[in-house]
């Protein structure tokens, strides 16, 4: 099998998108139904919202500066790498013969694809045990009805 992320975008539904196994390339662009254009592009808007909502932290103190970097480094990773993937397959759908830029667009567009769950779950984790280290105001009790006035 030349790209096992093919089988696994026909086995989760591709099918359904307008990409079955009579489809004679599926990378080329001509094959493509105009709405997956269009809900990939969806799909990587969102991606790099939701890493970019991660910057809201870059000033955050964490217990160590490891941390900070990994947090921050993680954040510029999930930002990027869903545009970097795009950008890598326009040009390989653009590349009309099997070459070395295709080859290596191709790797870098799977080794993005790839890279983003994992980097998702970094940030996860990351969040768990960052909990062990909350400042003592976390840890105040409020007066709610102080703050909100009774009608």
């Amino acid at each position: 099998m030349l790209f096992p992320s093919l089988f696994l975008w026909e086995a989760f539904g591709g099918d359904l998108a307008g990409w079955g196994p009579d489809c004679a390339n599926p990378i080329s662009a001509s094959t493509v139904p105009e709405d997956s254009h269009r809900s990939g592009l969806l799909m990587v808007t969102f991606a790099s919202l939701f890493g970019a909502m991660h910057f809201i932290t870059w000033s955050f103190s964490m217990p160590t500066l490891t941390e900070l970097w990994m947090w921050r480094s993680a954040s510029i990773a999930l930002t990027s790498l869903p545009v970097l993937a795009t950008l890598s397959y326009l040009v390989m759908v653009s590349v009309e013969d099997h070459s070395f830029l295709w080859d290596s667009m191709g790797f870098l567009t799977l080794t993005a694809a790839a890279l983003h769950p994992l980097i998702r779950l970094l940030i996860t984790v990351d969040s768990i045990v960052l909990l062990r280290d909350l400042p003592d105001t976390a840890y105040l009790v409020l007066s709610w009805s102080d703050a909100i006035p009774s009608l």
